[in-house]
């Protein structure tokens, strides 16, 4: 309500200067509380309701209990603080925020120093602590701040513990409450300062048309919502409230005699406000462009949010490093008391004695036993065994007079790649430095038929020993599942005609999905079944159909399960709502052809009919594993944060949930887990880029990270600003980093974490940080800075001795007369080269710069090299509107 109800409706009120009375704001609050629908806020309406009469002040009268109410006068522009609660399904919230209008710099200043109170008062709020500790702590702030005036302006309490009752009177946050926080509670912590004097010196710097030069004290108030938990607190109210989220400006400048401050217009934009086809009044009389002064503001804010984010990281990643470092200490540690041991290289054996050898061998004749896996090769007439895992490849060549069979073996000093079998590449490691390898045998007979029988068996073998080493390779690191328990006499919750992916052995796999005690089934039209238990799932996902052609249910697991013949750790079950490809050859149709009509309309009721079968599937899901003791909740993406981008080859769309970054819709599955996400990196940002790419850092060292590339550029700060709310840290480069090399330098860092090297003196950077080094410029920047002192603010050059004054005036009205400059135009060069923008402004220059009046050559020169020519960007004055500071 405060985001997208009560905000939009204040800054709508003072660009429009309306008048509207405390009651009728507040009236318009309530009215969007117990109606969540004229927000798009999708709640029952009968599930929420006010927990009292919105407070809504201003204009100096301010009562910061809650006891007090929305007076009939009308609201005024200067400092406006909103208090209102909700109870939603009997649980009550409450919120306050101060809206400050033209503040003077010591109301900012009061603000501020109000939001590092409430900061140091949350650190407290700890489970163990007494409830007065809050309060002293407001206290001691203060004065360790210098400002014991502002200790009687608190109230009596900074607080009270909110549920069911909208306030517990036995657990206020008062200064002798003894009782003790405890894990689980909330708390509604509202600090305040009431009747601060303001008086005409602190006002003097406000320009003459603020409302708030009307006022002689004021009021600052803040409250959210807090939960204590056994990690500490957090603020359940997450709606922003650093100056720059509650601050406007309305009126610039302190009096006319500030005119010539760089806000200032002068030169070109004068000429630009002049000649624009856009244009509004400002207060000064000054014409602007209102497309300029709408960029120039939405350019401030965007500066101002990336501030705020590079403010907030700066201090997540000091925070995230110290728990990486405790976190690989435990893991350590855990590591030398488990005392993981390489696993031996088994012996090879296919006989015990030579008794075992099959019957049928002969002392000068290739023998290949298919049963022990072995091939018994003849050596100065005696057969001699060699297992299959120890021959590389055999090769039969085209015969001629005789056949030749030529028989490769794995030795030291060849290179070992992924196709010999792990525990022979162990053996030669092992005895490579002492033994002596057999490289290669070549076997001739006159006879073709005994050879090329041992190549095909031989081939055969080793094709049959490559899948079962396969096989075990994929079943290695299954955890063994628990057993399906089925439900019995009881309805069992089933969704009908589903798809699953992926597949069964490259076959569309149709069937049944089915709830049970402990997991959910999947029976296939060819009564395959694949059964995914409760305590298997790690994410559950409901991704319902608006924008795609299907409406599906996914599955993040915790271990991997077997489906055919693959290991699989992301399931999936779906239905198409329409066709993914239709056929168009069905003749052209008009656009208002009711059967096409007729066939949208049934595409339309389809896709509600379906997501809410699935819906409905997903509640009743949800209530089988609660009733046998099990925790699963189905997560929904938030679209509104999506963005299209690149991870698998293909654009596809990416959105958030509550724990993943996924796309489900395209194949293969993009599934990231957050919490297994240590730093995000943003390649290729630069200004001349159209997009950039990001990669996704595992805690995992010794995994490649995740990529998603060509998100376009507009898409950055709403990423950045979800990972800043998801506490993950970042950094941008403007280039493309080497990864892997870059983990396998991090791998074996063991004080990558640290501030300092081995020595423990040496400064470095800490973790991610040292990322943030990538594409700095120092010295070409410094170059740059240089070479900008030198072309300083143009001067005028009166070479007749004349007033220069006057002429400078009269030069700059004829030339706004004779110029032909034009707004739309000049924001069009943004896409030219610098090349032609220097050509274009030279010319310029020489058309427009010089102006002779009789007798007197007024000339604008820059200061610097002779010959060289700047040319100075237009300022950009802000507009009479409402603007964030």
């Amino acid at each position: 309500v405060l985001k997208h109800g009560f905000i939009p409706k204040l800054e709508e009120i003072i660009d429009s200067e309306q008048s509207v009375t405390h009651e009728t704001l507040a009236a318009q609050i309530e009215e969007m509380i117990e109606n969540p629908s004229k927000i798009k806020l999708k709640v029952p309406q009968d599930h929420v309701q006010a927990c009292y009469f919105p407070i809504v002040q201003s204009g100096g009268e301010y009562d910061i209990r809650l006891s007090a109410s929305s007076t009939a006068k009308t609201l005024k522009y200067d400092i406006v603080t909103v208090s209102f609660g909700a109870r939603y399904q009997f649980y009550c919230s409450n919120v306050t925020r101060t809206f400050l209008v033209d503040p003077p710099k010591r109301v900012s200043d009061t603000y501020e120093l109000l939001l590092s109170v409430q900061e140091e008062c949350l650190k407290v709020m700890v489970p163990g602590k007494n409830l007065k500790v809050v309060y002293l702590t407001a206290v001691n702030k203060l004065r360790r701040e210098n400002r014991d005036d502002l200790i009687k302006k608190l109230p009596k309490n900074l607080g009270f513990s909110i549920g069911i009752d909208f306030r517990e009177s036995a657990l206020t946050l008062s200064a002798k409450n003894p009782a003790v926080f405890r894990a689980g509670m909330i708390f509604n912590l509202s600090i305040g300062f009431s009747n601060v004097e303001l008086d005409d010196t602190a006002k003097s710097s406000v320009n003459a048309n603020s409302a708030i030069k009307n006022i002689d004290s004021y009021a600052l108030q803040i409250s959210d919502m807090v939960g204590i938990s056994e990690r500490g607190f957090d603020v359940l109210t997450k709606h922003g409230k650093s100056l720059t989220d509650i601050s406007y400006t309305i009126n610039d400048g302190a009096s006319s005699d500030e005119d010539n401050t760089p806000d200032a217009p002068t030169g070109d934009a004068d000429l630009a406000r002049k000649l624009s086809k856009e244009q509004v009044e400002a207060p000064t009389g000054n014409r602007i462009s209102s497309r300029l002064a709408s960029t120039f503001a939405a350019t401030q804010d965007s500066r101002d949010g990336a501030a705020e984010r590079e403010k907030g990281q700066i201090d997540l990643m000091n925070r995230r490093n110290e728990e990486r470092v405790r976190e690989l200490a435990r893991a350590n540690a855990r590591k030398k008391n488990g005392g993981d041991e390489e696993e031996k290289a088994e012996e090879l054996v296919a006989y015990k004695r030579t008794k075992d050898y099959p019957d049928n061998v002969l002392p000068n004749q290739v023998k290949v036993d298919m049963i022990n896996k072995c091939v018994i090769l003849p050596i100065g007439g005696n057969p001699v065994p060699f297992h299959i895992s120890t021959i590389k490849n055999v090769v039969l060549p085209d015969p001629d007079a005789a056949t030749y069979l030529r028989i490769n073996f794995y030795t030291a000093g060849m290179a070992l790649g992924k196709e010999v079998p792990v525990n022979m590449a162990k053996l030669v490691q092992k005895y490579a430095p002492y033994a002596s390898f057999v490289r290669e045998m070549t076997f001739r007979s006159l006879d073709s038929h005994n050879l090329t029988q041992a190549y095909r068996m031989i081939s055969e073998l080793r094709k049959r020993e490559r899948q079962k080493e396969l096989r075990e390779q994929e079943e290695a690191n299954l955890v063994k599942q628990e057993k399906l328990v089925r439900t019995k006499n009881e309805r069992v919750p089933r969704l009908s005609d589903l798809t699953m992916r992926p597949v069964f052995a490259g076959r569309k796999t149709q069937g049944n999905l089915e709830a049970h005690s402990n997991g959910l089934r999947f029976i296939s039209t060819r009564n395959e079944i694949v059964d995914v238990t409760y305590g298997n799932i790690k994410h559950a996902i409901f991704q319902p159909c608006e924008q795609e052609i299907m409406v599906l249910i996914h599955f993040h697991l915790k271990n991997s399960i077997m489906v055919g013949k693959k290991k699989q750790k992301n399931v999936q079950f779906f239905t198409e709502v329409i066709d993914a490809s239709q056929t168009v050859d069905a003749g052209r149709r008009s656009m208002y052809d009711p059967d096409e009509m007729d066939d949208e309309q049934r595409e339309r009721q389809l896709r509600k009919k379906l997501n809410e079968a699935f819906r409905e599937f997903c509640r009743k899901v949800e209530a089988v594993a609660r009733k046998n003791n099990f925790t699963l909740e189905f997560d929904i993406p938030y679209r509104d944060l999506g963005f299209q981008g690149n991870p698998h080859k293909e654009m596809v769309s990416i959105v958030p949930t509550l724990n993943c970054l996924v796309n489900l819709t395209e194949t293969p599955f993009f599934v990231v887990d957050l919490s297994f996400v240590d730093h995000v990196h943003f390649e290729r940002v630069t200004f001349a880029s159209k997009a950039f790419d990001v990669v996704l850092i595992s805690k995992d060292f010794s995994k490649q990270p995740w990529r998603v590339d060509m998100i376009p550029n507009g898409d950055k700060d709403g990423i950045q600003d979800w990972l800043t709310d998801m506490e993950i840290s970042y950094t941008e480069g403007p280039m493309n980093l080497n990864w892997k090399q870059i983990m396998s330098t991090v791998l074996g860092d063991d004080r990558f974490y640290m501030d300092t090297e081995e020595d423990e003196v040496t400064v470095k950077e800490a973790g991610w940080s040292f990322l943030r080094m990538y594409g700095r410029e120092d010295e070409s920047e410094g170059h740059s800075n240089e070479e900008d002192s030198d072309f300083s603010d143009e001067e005028v050059v009166d070479e007749s001795g004349g007033d220069s004054e006057d002429d400078v005036s009269e030069f700059d009205s004829e030339s706004e007369e004779e110029s032909d400059f034009n707004a739309d135009e000049d924001l069009e060069e943004q896409g030219m080269d610098w090349d032609d923008m220097e050509k274009e402004a030279a010319a310029d220059d020489r058309r427009k710069i010089l102006k002779r009046d009789g007798d007197t050559h007024v000339e604008v020169r820059p200061r610097g090299k002779p010959g060289s020519r700047t040319r100075s960007a237009p300022t950009r004055s802000v507009p009479a509107k409402r603007r964030r500071r």
